[in-house]
């Protein structure tokens, strides 16, 4: 991607960053990447005396030089940062996959954003019975590659919007990211917020195959499924036509919708009922649990954007300066996932003798390291100069990992914890 195309296309007049300022372009898109978290003012300062340190020297920068600058930035280039990054790790075909299936999960994740009268109207509200009460909160989707950790697309929206919506826009930009040439099909994994007979019809005629879980009263042909692994046939009644032209996808009536219907026991008594268009052949009953189960890697990741990366700690209140943050700290998310990725190679490579088998990289240090290393590394033009200090990034993080203990449960907790700030969750910013 050449700089000078990405820099047009990233602003919001052609007028913006004509002239020379204090902070230009690339500093600036750099210092919305780096996670302010902290004031916005010591952030812009620490910044600066560390890779601008002329430029700190012989003038100051204000936090409100810093928001009016920022609103010249649209949100959309981090966006595409992202995507040339996603295509990028997906064009050669060498990453992980599972059965020869690329893994994603889909899910949405409600996030609180600054609430004012602005972020209100733009993303809604959430409201209890206390009289004029409104808080602003914003929905977000994400399409998650479990095995490789990555989110491949995602978006923000309003807190009222259908989640299916913000489904497909994910999945139709993920089709434009990964190489029709590619060896490997796609599994969506979806839990019981996505099922609908509109949006299973849309999966199959974009040759997305699906693993979803459902209710027993999500249609008749399913509760009347007798066994534990069989084939429903789901037509298109007169009603259900009727429907799907109101949602705008006219289907003709008398079309059948072939769903494998799979019935999982579990250890609390209860079934999980799952709904899939892979036939047996390419995954068996038996296997079906393991490969939802695989879900709980989206968990995971929303776990650690709010917790670790703090992706509610928004450096702004106006909906640009949100949406900055938000796709920034994704395309900081994913280089997190691939630099542990590089890093975990290397513990493995060592004769290690440890006590376990297996180990994982502590990921509050990981992303407390990578705040201003990144941006070392990007900075630095001397190519072996930036290899030198990825090196050592890696090396940082090698000295700190933890053992995966396999099989260990923990009950829910019924009642909070007595400390506010548990010595187990110290903040990694």
């Amino acid at each position: 991607m050449k700089f000078a195309g990405f820099r047009n296309n990233a602003r919001k007049s052609e007028k913006d960053f004509t002239r020379e300022r204090k902070v230009g372009f690339v500093p600036l898109v750099l210092l919305i990447f780096n996670m302010v978290r902290k004031s916005s003012q010591l952030e812009i300062d620490e910044f600066r005396e560390r890779f601008m340190p002329e430029s700190a020297l012989a003038t100051s920068y204000t936090k409100q030089s810093f928001s009016k600058a920022r609103q010249k930035i649209r949100p959309e280039a981090f966006v595409t940062l992202n995507d040339v990054y996603i295509r990028t790790f997906y064009a050669d075909h060498d990453y992980k996959t599972h059965k020869g299936f690329r893994m994603f999960a889909m899910d949405g994740c409600v996030l609180e954003v600054p609430n004012t009268a602005q972020t209100q109207r733009q993303y809604g509200y959430v409201t209890n019975k206390m009289k004029n009460f409104k808080l602003a909160r914003a929905l977000s989707s994400h399409l998650y590659d479990v095995e490789n950790r990555l989110a491949v697309s995602t978006t923000i929206g309003r807190y009222d919007t259908n989640e299916r919506v913000l489904a497909k826009a994910n999945i139709e930009k993920m089709l434009t990211l990964i190489p029709e040439t590619s060896p490997y099909e796609t599994v969506v994994l979806f839990d019981r917020g996505y099922p609908s007979i509109e949006f299973i019809h849309y999966l199959m005629q974009r040759r997305v195959h699906f693993v979803m879980r459902v209710s027993t009263w999500f249609c008749k042909e399913i509760m009347q499924t007798q066994t534990m692994d069989e084939i429903a046939q789901l037509r298109i009644t007169k009603e259900r036509a009727k429907e799907l032209r109101k949602q705008r996808t006219p289907v003709p009536e008398g079309t059948v919708l072939p769903i494998r219907v799979v019935k999982l026991p579990l250890s609390t008594g209860e079934t999980e009922l799952l709904i899939t268009d892979l036939r047996e052949d390419k995954l068996s009953q038996a296997e079906m649990g393991d490969i939802y189960f695989k879900r709980w890697g989206i968990e995971t990741h929303f776990k650690a954007l709010k917790y670790q990366f703090e992706v509610e700690n928004f450096s702004g209140e106006t909906p640009t300066a949100i949406e900055q943050d938000f796709h920034a700290t994704t395309l900081l998310s994913n280089m997190a996932s691939v630099i542990e990725q590089d890093a975990l190679e290397e513990v493995q490579a060592q004769n290690s003798g440890r006590k376990y088998e297996e180990y994982k990289i502590n990921h509050n240090i990981l992303v407390g390291k990578l705040k201003n290393k990144l941006v070392e590394v990007i900075l630095e033009d001397d190519d072996e100069k930036r290899s030198a200090i990825y090196r050592r990034l890696l090396h940082e993080l090698t000295r700190n990992i933890v053992p995966v203990i396999k099989g260990r449960t923990h009950p829910r907790k019924t009642r909070p914890g007595a400390n506010k700030y548990a010595k187990n969750k110290r903040r990694p910013l």
